[in-house]
């Protein structure tokens, strides 16, 4: 029986690194992205930049080259922080293109195969922020909240298939993603310094994540053994999530913007 195939986007570190290592132990078939289409670990390794759209389609057909994946799990992406106000236009586009347009521009050039072979499974992983929104994250809380929303309308379109959709929706999780995979581009104002200072304390000091590890395991199973659209691990994700559904909206927005923004 040949080894099932799985494509990971930006396994270079964190979740997507977690997941790879997951994936392999369990006998996969691991091909991987990173930008310069290198890192750790034997596995296949691509080129991907989803900012680019000629990256998007070279990666989709080195892809498909070697056989339609049966998973595939849409990692890659990156956040910004800035305010609402003061954000830079461009940084709010680039956002956009790398966290939902380049994922979905990637997953239509692999769904077509993946339908006509009747088996499969797209999985993007969000964000507890696709659920709700933290201050001085709202554009990179709005590309995950759009991403969600694709990937639901996936898994209704594609009932009259074989083929799963997975939306992974990880809590605070302990990888250098907070510090490294954050841009900063906005307008300076006073008025945000205060709570843009501590936010950058936090990101710097924050010690109480998830193991990644965690996470690429609950990746493995929601993929390969778990029913259900929606799956969720990480410090706070179940409780975030739970408190977002049943309590009264002022008293959860109350306790998000005094616990985040004090």
């Amino acid at each position: 029986m040949a080894s099932r195939t799985v494509l990971v986007t930006g396994g270079s570190a964190g979740i997507g690194q977690a997941t790879c290592r997951v994936f392999a132990d369990q006998g996969w078939q691991v091909t991987t992205t990173s930008r310069k289409g290198t890192g750790d670990g034997a596995y296949r390794w691509l080129a991907l930049d989803l900012n680019d759209p000629d990256s998007i389609a070279h990666c989709a057909d080195q892809v498909l080259e070697a056989g339609v994946p049966d998973v595939v799990v849409h990692n890659a992406g990156y956040g910004l922080i800035a305010p609402i106000e003061t954000a830079d236009m461009q940084a709010m586009r680039d956002q956009f293109q790398a966290n939902y347009f380049g994922t979905l521009d990637l997953a239509q050039r692999l769904l077509p195969a993946m339908r006509q072979r009747g088996t499969g499974t797209q999985a993007a992983v969000t964000s507890i922020g696709g659920r709700m929104a933290f201050p001085f994250f709202g554009h990179y809380n709005a590309t995950k909240h759009a991403l969600e929303a694709a990937f639901e309308a996936l898994h209704h379109e594609l009932r009259h298939s074989d083929l799963e959709v997975r939306i992974i929706e990880p809590g605070f999780t302990q990888t250098q993603f907070a510090t490294h995979r954050m841009e900063k581009r906005f307008r300076e104002e006073p008025f945000y310094a205060q709570g843009l200072q501590t936010l950058a304390e936090r990101l710097e000091t924050g010690k109480t994540g998830t193991d990644p590890t965690v996470l690429g395991q609950l990746i493995y199973q929601a993929c390969v053994n778990k029913t259900g659209l929606r799956h969720h691990a990480g410090a706070l994700a179940g409780p975030l999530l739970w408190a977002r559904r049943w309590l009264p909206q002022r008293l959860f927005l109350h306790l998000i913007g005094k616990t985040t923004n004090p």
